[in-house]
């Protein structure tokens, strides 16, 4: 079994402090969190925008960096400013007014110095949206994924019964070629589907996830739903540990990080 060791933040320099907020986006007019040349990006647009605003250069940190198209609802943003000239309202205030509503921001203020969005996160949520209904819903097309085959809740249900606790999950990992010793082992906390009016969701919590790994795990069990696998294959693409086991994942724009977790007590 392989752990994952929380590390700790540095403190930011000499007189500067140590900023976090919350941030939500709608993600359809984007190719990802992370800055990337010649596209539009989440980070590229808001660390133009906060260097802007504070007058110096900034970087940022995230709690997760989410693929193109996905949506966030509670995104933890973190950022070292001038401790003599920060003021957490005016900030929060032209942000919301330059960026709104395609991204908005709440609780914009000094933190901890030694408090990081990414590496103090004790745990990320994300909800993938299916709308399973013979018929697309124009008024949600950028936020779910349209299935038109019936969907079997209980059987998808059971498949995610499987990945809840440590696993490896090789399978249902995009691999970084910059980073070829990275481990794929994550600890599920819980995993289910809903239903929520209209809507089939999907709700996982674990302790970090890898790319497109709860795309590829909602794609296999829609699979599963529509009856084209058994429950039981869950267990055997996890354990095969092979990314040939599963199809394309899900389309981003059906996934949202509900939630960034942090103790704050």
């Amino acid at each position: 079994m392989v752990t994952m060791e929380p590390r700790v933040a540095l403190p930011p320099p000499e007189g500067m402090v140590r900023v976090r907020m919350w941030m939500a986006y709608d993600g359809a007019g984007f190719s990802g969190f992370a800055k990337n040349t010649d596209v539009r990006t989440i980070e590229g647009v808001l660390e133009e925008t906060v260097a802007r605003v504070l007058r110096h250069p900034v970087k940022l940190n995230c709690a997760g960096r989410t693929d193109r198209g996905v949506h966030a609802r509670r995104q933890m943003i973190t950022f070292d400013a001038d401790a003599e000239h920060f003021d957490g309202a005016l900030l929060g205030r032209s942000l919301n007014r330059t960026l709104g509503p395609e991204m908005t921001f709440q609780d914009v203020e000094a933190t901890d110095p030694t408090f990081d969005a990414r590496l103090s996160c004790t745990g990320r949520t994300y909800r993938y949206h299916v709308y399973n209904h013979p018929v697309p819903d124009p008024l949600t097309r950028h936020t779910t994924w349209h299935v038109r085959e019936p969907l079997d809740l209980d059987a998808m249900n059971e498949a995610a019964a499987m990945i809840v606790g440590g696993h490896d999950f090789t399978t249902f990992s995009k691999k970084n070629k910059s980073r070829p010793d990275e481990s794929f082992y994550r600890r599920m906390h819980s995993a289910e589907w809903f239903l929520d009016r209209d809507q089939t969701v999907f709700e996982v919590t674990a302790n970090a996830f890898t790319h497109s790994m709860v795309r590829s795990l909602a794609g296999l069990m829609v699979e599963i739903g529509r009856g084209r696998r058994d429950p039981s294959f869950m267990a055997t693409a996890l354990e095969a540990e092979d990314r040939s086991f599963v199809l394309s994942p899900a389309p981003g724009h059906g996934l949202v990080l509900w939630d960034a977790l942090y103790d704050f007590s």
